[in-house]
């Protein structure tokens, strides 16, 4: 264990538990939704991929400063849907918890007259935010 990763089990539930094959998932150990996302940083000057990173306060950045293609020191960090096998050497994942709010659910309400004899479909049920 590097000292960075036992600094951050400070912090909190790091969501060990967690697959990264799975999109999202709730952690076992502390029972919140976790998604796992995948970064990708690309020169701003020619756009080949650099080797990522996390630094200590998880943002993404390149390991090296300087780009081997063009020599530039600015970059920038796309955010991957899923991870392609090509991308695995130059990828970054980081698994972000999902606040939810189980209140906010959508419904569909229908009122009859007292004398109306049909029957009436109730069209959607409440879905949760988090799936």
């Amino acid at each position: 264990m590097s000292i960075s990763e036992f600094l951050k089990s400070f912090r909190g539930c790091q969501h060990k538990r967690v697959k990264i094959s799975n999109k999202g998932a709730y952690c076992p150990d502390c029972g919140k939704y976790v998604v796992v996302k995948w970064y990708i940083v690309r020169c701003s000057c020619c756009g080949i991929k650099r080797v990522a990173i996390l630094d200590f306060n998880d943002n993404v950045k390149a390991m090296e400063k300087y780009c081997p293609n063009c020599g530039s020191t600015h970059t920038f960090v796309e955010e991957l849907e899923k991870i392609n096998f090509v991308d695995i050497n130059f990828a970054v994942h980081k698994k972000e918890v999902v606040e939810c709010n189980h209140a906010a659910f959508s419904s569909t309400q229908i009122w009859t007259e007292p004398n109306d004899k049909k029957e009436q479909i109730l069209i959607g049920t409440p879905q949760s935010c988090c799936h």
